[in-house]
């Protein structure tokens, strides 16, 4: 995936986008946008959850944020996710200041650049949870839908 943003070009291709989510393919029943195999079955490849191209609306919404720095501080606000075609736009809100990023899936893994060296990167959980890293793997955060 390759992002045009702020008049440069920036490819997700770091060691965080090209992780696999590993979840088992029976996890994806009730979870829309899986892609399913002719038989109604989700189609998996290697026991990851399979996700649809151009089907990611389910994703939009806002989450409450939880998360730790990379100094093991907590903290706590808003996300709100956006989705245009394949594209996810993301605008987190932590206390009065506010960050926006975008991007999309690397395979099975949710990868948003928000102006940092290293983007977040998220696995998206069949309870519509998603679980995502940052400043290379030393923060973390979890969304949940609200």
């Amino acid at each position: 995936m390759v992002v045009v943003s702020a008049g440069y070009i920036r490819a997700f291709v770091t060691a965080a986008a090209l992780a696999v989510a590993l979840l088992p393919a029976s996890a994806s029943d009730n979870l829309p946008g899986v892609a399913k195999a002719g038989n109604g079955t989700p189609a998996s490849a290697a026991g990851s959850l399979v996700l649809a191209a151009g089907d990611l609306l389910w994703l939009e919404g806002e989450y409450s944020v939880d998360g730790r720095n990379p100094n093991g501080t907590r903290y706590r606000g808003r996300v709100f996710i956006t989705v245009r075609g394949d594209d996810v736009y993301f605008r987190w809100e932590i206390g009065r200041e506010v960050y926006r990023g975008e991007g999309g899936f690397v395979g099975n893994v949710l990868v948003i650049d928000w102006g940092q060296p290293d983007p977040v990167t998220y696995v998206v959980n069949t309870d519509g949870t998603l679980n995502g890293t940052w400043n290379k793997g030393r923060a973390s955060e979890r969304l949940v839908p609200r």
